[in-house]
């Protein structure tokens, strides 16, 4: 009886953590949460932690925005959409920051491709990703230059 008990409770085990499904894995899923936030600087002035909006200047940047995540080959491996923007207040200057996760990604890779909107792509270490370090990606409003007249 010893002996069907054990293969019983290794198989309930495993199903628990959803390992028996993932038939064609070589070793235990590893995924992590990744996750990080847009911070787009020249925000209005307010109080921090209230919603805001990216300036004019930075319309790609808004709340359902979308989020791709590639490979550094360029392939695509997910995408998720940006949150509602939250005003933070840096020294002097406000940032509206607009956060994104995606869960489940593999901690099997060297770095990550994170692309948002019209914005170059972005490249993190996995290591840091995985050990809770948001990606951020900084925004800088464009300014109208002035020609000389």
């Amino acid at each position: 009886m010893r002996r069907s008990v054990l293969p019983l409770l290794l198989v309930l085990s495993l199903g628990g953590c959803g390992w028996v499904g993932r038939h064609d894995e070589t070793s235990k899923p590893d995924g992590f949460l990744l996750h990080g936030y847009v911070s787009v600087s020249g925000a209005a002035a307010g109080v921090a932690g209230t919603p805001c909006e990216a300036p004019a200047s930075v319309p790609d940047i808004v709340q359902g925005g979308t989020v791709r995540v590639a490979d550094t080959d360029g392939h695509l491996i997910a995408a998720t959409t940006l949150a509602g923007g939250v005003l933070a207040q840096q020294a002097d200057a406000y940032r509206c920051n607009f956060a994104f996760e995606l869960r489940n990604l593999s901690g099997g890779r060297a770095a990550y491709v994170i692309m948002v909107g019209d914005r170059p792509a972005a490249s993190f270490q996995t290591k840091a990703l995985r050990e809770g370090s948001p990606a951020v990606i900084p925004v800088s409003p464009v300014t109208a230059s002035s020609s000389p007249s």
